[in-house]
């Protein structure tokens, strides 16, 4: 059955069992997975079998707060994953929002609030508690009456004395420590006698090594481990003998978050869905899940965030497509055995390692050839490819995909198959063929930024653009047969405009790539630069003609002086 399709109206539904249910609900938006939930009388039952990152994530996307009737319904060990993601920041309890989690959890059931405290940890309750109260043990020898004159005013037995750190919690706090006095008061004694004598800081490192030894039982490693995601691999070092990673699956399903986020149509997405073995699918989601959290990890990302969370996803599924779609041509029979075969992970280190290399070469050019001689860096770029460069240079390279209605911008996305590394190349060669244009117009930014009309578009060098100096010297080429930038005297527009015309301007820098641009390949990729310019600038200037030129002042195109 194809997992992005499912059909919840059909009947199978019904009498589905709970694992079954909870197999599929992440296809639903969030609001609809708890409606589902709250609406089936063995909604508990179906919740329960959620993974307990797909349950975290469904909590964050509805919103904490809103989620009090999922809250109820979570088994221990799901709330100690939202615990382990929310309360912690590296090795330090946040009390905090520890504090704001409890108070949810016992708005949404108090009887959950008792199973988790008998279930939690004694070394994060007891950090938790020193910082939430500070409790005094009444010494023996002082009556009853004289301890509340003398020591903090709570108590439940009039032995532990205790004030609240946060009093507008104080209520909850109260509530908490009865429901553990009432249920076993050898329990509660002995959490007051730790809080009492305990350093905090080391039961709170006793407790993060708890925490931590969690979040690896559920594939989310240390900031070290994670960074192997990024060491590069090459085709042939792609070990090719993976045994499928049931034993992590145990009796609960894997997680199908990462799954579900995997688009439709993309090579990697064709290629489970036509696996017929449903024990290698799961195998696939858990290694999916896996991947994404060992990025949220090396990426830095906030873990508690589930658009951070997402976003990782999207990555780890683009990359994969794209390693697959590099190592097969596109081939759906051989790209499903190097699902069987290969391990998710070393797909993404090379697609990784293929989007570093082109990365790099990008980064020479800007760092080390032309753009490197200008003052004000890349943003001597027009503006989309300013945008262009900046995002493919980014932890996370990107590209423009251009929309699918003419009307709207291109907007940013990942590499996802051989046709976008195939236009990260186009760039790379547009930039390396700009650099004989640049280098052929012989500047003197220092000079330059001395002359520029205070009142016009460009006023000072971060505003130049290769554009503008391409076609301030174009307009000089024209009328005295020399390439060099020199701004056009203000009163000098209105004659000088007369041989401003679109199709000069782009025959003119023709023969200057004529010139220099020995290889028609390189004037193509220069030309990828330079028509959308000649495009944009006709458009601008199909208004004007030589007897009623356009305004210098509103004139974006050429540099002037006044």
């Amino acid at each position: 059955m194809d997992q992005n399709i499912i059909d919840f109206g059909a009947k199978w539904l019904e009498k589905a069992e709970p694992r079954e249910v909870s197999r599929h609900l992440m296809v639903l938006p969030a609001r609809e997975r708890m409606n589902l939930l709250l609406g089936r009388k063995d909604g508990e039952a179906v919740a329960a079998a959620l993974p307990a990152q797909d349950f975290y994530l469904t909590v964050k996307e509805i919103g904490p707060d809103d989620a009090l009737p999922l809250l109820a319904m979570a088994r221990v060990e799901q709330l100690d994953h939202i615990f382990d993601l929310e309360w912690w920041r590296k090795d330090r309890i946040q009390p905090t929002r520890a504090i704001e989690w409890m108070d949810r959890l016992f708005r949404a059931s108090g009887r959950k609030v008792l199973a988790w405290l008998y279930h939690a940890d004694f070394e994060l309750l007891v950090t938790l508690f020193k910082k939430w109260i500070r409790v005094v043990l009444k010494p023996e020898d002082l009556d009853p009456v004289e301890a509340r004159d003398l020591l903090p005013p709570l108590t439940l037995d009039d032995q532990f004395f205790w004030e609240v750190r946060y009093p507008q919690y104080e209520d909850l706090i109260r509530n908490v420590l009865s429901f553990l006095f009432e249920a076993h008061y050898g329990f509660y004694k002995e959490l007051m006698h730790h809080v009492i004598s305990q350093l905090e800081a080391e039961v709170e490192e006793e407790a993060y090594r708890f925490h931590r030894g969690r979040l690896e039982d559920r594939a989310i490693p240390d900031f070290y481990d994670a960074l192997e995601i990024y060491r590069p691999i090459r085709p042939d070092e792609i070990s090719g003998d993976k045994v499928m990673a049931l034993d992590r699956l145990q009796d609960a399903p894997p997680p199908s978050f990462a799954l579900m986020q995997v688009p439709a149509g993309t090579l990697l997405n064709r290629a489970i869905r036509n696996l017929s073995d449903a024990r290698e699918i799961d195998s696939l989601q858990l290694e999916l899940a896996s991947l994404a959290n060992k990025v949220v990890v090396a990426d830095e990302l906030a873990p508690d965030e589930p658009e951070h969370l997402l976003a990782a996803t999207g990555k780890v599924a683009a990359t994969v497509n794209l390693a697959l779609d590099l190592l097969t041509g596109g081939d759906e029979t051989a790209a499903q055995l190097y699902l069987r075969n290969a391990f998710l992970e070393e797909l993404f280190r090379y697609g990784q390692y293929r989007l570093r290399r082109l990365q790099r070469k990008i980064r020479q050019v800007v760092e080390g050839g032309w753009i490197r001689r200008w003052p004000a860096g890349i943003d001597c770029l027009d503006a989309d490819w300013l945008k262009a460069v900046e995002i493919v240079l980014e932890r996370t390279p990107r590209l423009l995909r251009p929309s699918s209605d003419p009307r709207r911008p291109p907007q940013e996305d990942f590499f996802r198959d051989r046709a976008d590394l195939k236009r990260g190349k186009q760039l790379l060669h547009t930039l390396m063929a700009l650099g004989p244009l640049f280098d052929a117009l012989r500047l003197s930014p220092q000079d330059l930024e001395k002359r520029l009309w205070p009142e016009g578009q460009v006023r000072q060098l971060r505003d130049v653009t290769l554009g503008t100096l391409l076609f301030t010297a174009s307009l000089r080429f024209l009328r005295e047969g020399g390439w060099r930038v020199e701004p056009i005297p203000v009163g000098d527009w209105p004659d000088v405009f007369r041989s401003a015309a679109p199709e000069n301007i782009r025959s003119a820098i023709r023969s200057l790539e004529e010139s220099i641009l020995s290889e028609t390949r390189w004037r193509r990729a220069a030309d990828r630069y330079l028509d959308a310019l000649y495009d944009a600038y006709e458009s601008e200037i199909s208004p004007f003609n030589p007897e009623n030129p356009p305004d210098p002042r509103l004139v974006s195109w050429f540099l002037f002086e006044g």
